[in-house]
């Protein structure tokens, strides 16, 4: 814009120069400024052109036309801005609304028009999760969801901790359903073999359950936004996570504004997902979730603990301790039975000792299952003492009061807070001010390599 003017500048002067030295000549000789019509190309200059003007025909000098035939008629020469009434040419002027047709820059907003240079496509909404903004993924088209391993993760949804709790409540009961209770229904003995099935549907449908539900996360800015839901949030939650009476819609500045009467009761701000989120909330660095009642990222079940999901959590522990309490006993006893040492004894000496590698290898799963077994014992104690006193992991961990003083395990669970099947813009998703964050690593890239390389 400084060289444009810089030039208009230069220009006017030398033209007053030659029209002044016109005039002592006596209105002879030539000028060397420039000329009426360079005058006009670099008047053209002053104002930003804000058309997109396409011609439907091959009149390409329909300005230069009209400029010529104003100067033959004695009129004044039609600004470069200026309307064109032709049919040959058709403009579309984006802008503010305005009746004055001089100035673009007021000009009604439209859009652009079969055949011009640029046309406002209308953008394809999806379902919510199909493009979740954070690791949690959503599998059955949008009905299960879990969180994301970003430590030992096999996949970016598959980890090994997850992996391993599977094999020790799979393996065991495989061999106790294929040998044990077979014996003990032909016995006679049909309440232990029932109760064991029972105890074991509850383990798998609880690890199922804390794996695959909401632990309750709170949606975050972009999704609030794009979804149109703050005054459901602030109908279930009690307050505006979004406080939009004191921080702006792009949450610029909002650990500064959070009103006192919140802030005293121990909300606070989150700077990831710019909301306000209650006392007990915490945001899972795993998941990159706010979660309502956070209690811990447990990589065992490949999700976060919270308040929709804890007592799935403590239900599973429990009843994982009880199905190891009376599947392993029982193995243990019918594998170290005389019909059972034969058999082994037998299959042992067949080709020379080719199955000994084998067997040795199940001793040391038993072992590790055995192990498992205590600790999923230390485990459930402990939850019972976090129970029995409200307080959460993270709350005991930090030494942290609970404000809210209510129960850790018997609260209500509440609704779930967003739609998963809303449709959105996924553009609204996108954060201006930042990146989206990198996939987390897994054992597959690292053995692999990444496809995009």
């Amino acid at each position: 814009a400084g060289d444009v003017r810089a030039l208009i500048g230069r220009a006017v002067v030398a033209r007053g120069s030659g029209e002044r030295a016109t005039m002592r000549d006596g209105g002879g000789g030539g000028s060397n400024g420039p000329s009426d019509f360079e005058m006009e190309e670099l008047g053209w200059l002053k104002e930003p052109e804000e058309r997109e003007v396409s011609f439907k025909s091959a009149a390409a000098n329909v300005g230069s036309v009209a400029a010529a035939a104003a100067k033959a008629a004695g009129l004044p020469m039609p600004e470069r801005g200026s309307a064109v009434a032709d049919p040959a040419v058709s403009s579309t002027v984006f802008g503010k609304g305005s009746e004055d047709l001089q100035d673009l820059e007021l000009q009604p907003l439209a859009g652009g028009q079969e055949g011009s240079a640029r046309e406002v496509s209308t953008r394809t909404k999806k379902p919510l999760y199909s493009v979740w903004p954070s690791r949690s993924r959503f599998f059955c088209a949008g009905f299960v969801m879990t969180g994301g391993e970003t430590e030992m993760g096999i996949t970016p949804n598959c980890s090994v901790p997850n992996l391993c709790v599977w094999t020790c409540i799979l393996a065991p009961c495989t061999l106790y359903f294929l040998w044990v209770f077979p014996h003990l229904w032909k016995a006679g003995s049909y309440a232990m073999p029932l109760a064991t099935l029972a105890v074991f549907l509850m383990a798998t449908g609880f690890l199922l359950a804390t794996c695959c539900s909401d632990p309750g996360i709170i949606p975050r800015r972009e999704v609030i936004i794009a979804t149109r839901s703050s005054e459901q949030l602030e109908a279930a939650l009690g307050f505006d996570p979004l406080v939009k009476s004191c921080i702006p819609a792009d949450g610029k500045g909002g650990a500064r504004n959070v009103p006192i009467d919140l802030s005293s009761r121990g909300y606070r701000w989150c700077r990831t997902c710019r909301i306000v989120r209650p006392p007990r909330a915490s945001h899972c660095p795993d998941c990159d979730n706010c979660v309502l009642r956070y209690d811990h990222h447990c990589p065992f079940v490949n999700n976060c603990v919270g308040q929709r999901n804890y007592h799935f959590f403590f239900g599973f522990v429990t009843s994982v301790l009880c199905l190891a309490i009376m599947v392993l006993p029982v193995l243990f006893w019918f594998l170290n039975s005389d019909n059972f040492e034969l058999a082994v004894d037998g299959l042992m000496h067949v080709s020379s000792g080719f199955l000994q590698p084998v067997f040795y290898g199940l001793i040391a799963c038993g072992a590790l299952i055995g192990i498992a077994v205590l600790l999923s014992a230390v485990l459930w104690f402990y939850h019972v003492f976090l129970i029995a006193t409200k307080r959460t992991t993270k709350e005991f961990r930090r030494s942290i009061d609970n404000i809210a003083e209510e129960p850790t395990l018997c609260a209500a669970r509440g609704p779930r807070l967003f739609d998963p099947f809303a449709m959105v813009d996924p553009w609204e998703l996108i954060r201006q001010d930042e990146a989206p964050p990198p996939a987390p690593p897994n054992l597959c890239q690292q053995c692999w390599g990444d496809d995009d390389d």
